[in-house]
């Protein structure tokens, strides 16, 4: 994943540079300038600097082509001091970015008027901002920072993504009906839809040789896999179609319906979607658009390191304020710490999918999880977000616990949550939840907010 992209510029007055230049006192200007540009950077942000301090409207129309011409993610405004609210206001009414307010905690600059000035100008015109003002070395105040700079990198990429609708309507879930109108209209997605045979179709044109050769790279990840046969063969086909048509289409995540025609008739998608979250592509099961917009924003938050599952709910515990995650069939080996030693590929049993396929067998390793899913009410989307940690159980107990499930060869997960049982419960709107690795609280938050989407913790 990419850096969050700001595009940086200092904002003064004419009457504090031109006192400045003649008395050689910059206030501290400069010093405070270079230590915010060093914390900011280090924290992993691409900033795209205009190195003069802005102190006239008219300057402000060359920064606005550069920030355009580079396709900045938010803008970083540094209050070094006093300045024109009027003039920044009308600049980032027209930028239309999320957009960053910074002042230091310094007497000497007095920049919290500059600051409160800067943000009063916003509100009298109805432009969101987030106002941060204090020690850049402090470090809530750069999580600050880093967080807000991300949602904001989230929606700028969203507004560049296409969809991939593969297949209709899965077993009547209601919150998987992609409305392409509304996903263009609040996130910017444009929506592409296929037909799910046209994975057959690609899939039976791969030439029997590179689907061998994909089946002994598989064997080399895994601690057990089956024997190649004719369900193996069909399932690695309709990954390598996957592949050909998301690189063909230009489809940056997918949903595929699956149930039950094509895994009735040809074989289940489980295995390719497993391989496809393997490298973070995003692909959502019986063609649920929530839940690949749930983990696609996700994936554009999280550490580039951490997998994400897309889950069932399994089961929630009041005892012990645990759900169990199960979901049938695919996930990433990577969500276990060797998947060389801990997980296994197992051919898909026939209860929902007549024509068997290639299913994961795991159990996710421990760690604290950020779990999300978005929805709608009323045709407004929401945010459910959840926090717990992944436990870490014996060997003893894993087989427990995925036999206590029907589906001991599909992945589990075990998540004491930090909220409560009850309200995660009520607050469930799918089947579905998306799990990864670290606390993303803030950053998910920072998302809603800039999209006006109401936040629903447990």
């Amino acid at each position: 994943m990419r850096k969050p992209k700001l595009g940086f510029i200092t904002i003064s007055c004419p009457e504090v540079v031109e006192d400045q230049n003649k008395t050689g006192d910059d206030w501290g200007t400069e010093n405070n300038l270079k230590i915010i540009v060093k914390e900011l950077e280090k924290n992993n942000l691409e900033l795209i600097r205009v190195n003069k301090v802005i102190t006239r409207f008219y300057q402000l129309f060359e920064v606005e082509k550069k920030f355009h011409i580079e396709d900045v993610d938010a803008i970083f405004i540094y209050i070094s001091t006093w300045n024109w609210a009027d003039q920044v206001t009308q600049f980032i009414r027209n930028m239309r970015k999320p957009v960053i307010v910074y002042a230091i905690n310094d007497s000497r600059v007095w920049s919290i008027g500059g600051l409160g000035a800067t943000k009063g100008g916003f509100d009298e015109i109805g432009i969101d901002s987030r106002l941060i003002y204090g020690n850049i070395k402090d470090g809530n105040i750069i999580k600050k920072i880093v967080s807000y700079s991300k949602a904001s990198m989230a929606k700028n990429i969203l507004r560049k993504s296409r969809y991939g609708a593969i297949g209709g309507q899965a077993i009547g879930i209601l919150t998987g009906i992609v409305d392409a109108n509304q996903w263009l209209r609040d996130f910017g997605i444009l929506t592409g839809f296929l037909d799910q045979y046209t994975l057959v179709v690609e899939g039976e044109k791969i030439p029997l040789e590179e689907i061998r050769d994909c089946y002994n790279k598989i064997k080399e990840e895994y601690r057990a896999v089956p024997e190649f046969n004719d369900v193996f063969e069909k399932s690695i086909r309709i990954y390598l179609a996957l592949e050909k048509i998301i690189k063909q289409e230009h489809y940056d995540f997918i949903g595929v319906k699956c149930m039950f025609d094509l895994s009735d008739n040809y074989c289940s998608a489980c295995l390719a979607q497993s391989r496809l979250a393997n490298r973070d592509y995003v692909s959502a099961c019986i063609g649920d658009c929530n839940s690949a917009l749930s983990a696609y924003i996700l994936s554009l938050l999280k550490d580039e390191n951490e997998p994400i599952f897309t889950t069932d709910v399994n089961l929630a515990s009041r005892e012990n304020n645990t759900i169990t995650l199960v979901d049938d069939g695919a996930a990433p080996s990577k969500l276990t710490l060797d998947p060389k030693k801990e997980a296994e590929l197992h051919f898909q049993p026939k209860l929902e999918c007549k024509a068997s396929g290639i299913c994961t067998k795991l159990f996710a390793k421990p760690g604290k999880v950020t779990l999300i899913r978005f929805s709608r009410v009323n045709s407004k989307y929401i945010c459910h977000l959840t926090k717990g940690e992944s436990i870490a159980v014996s060997d003893r107990e894993k087989e427990e616990i995925m036999n206590e499930s029907g589906f001991p060869m599909w992945p589990h997960a075990l998540v004491k949550i930090d909220g409560s049982i009850d309200k995660f419960v009520e607050n469930l709107r799918s089947e579905y939840i998306h799990m990864t690795y670290g606390s993303l609280k803030n950053e998910i938050k920072d998302f809603c907010e800039i999209f006006n989407i109401d936040l629903i913790e447990d």
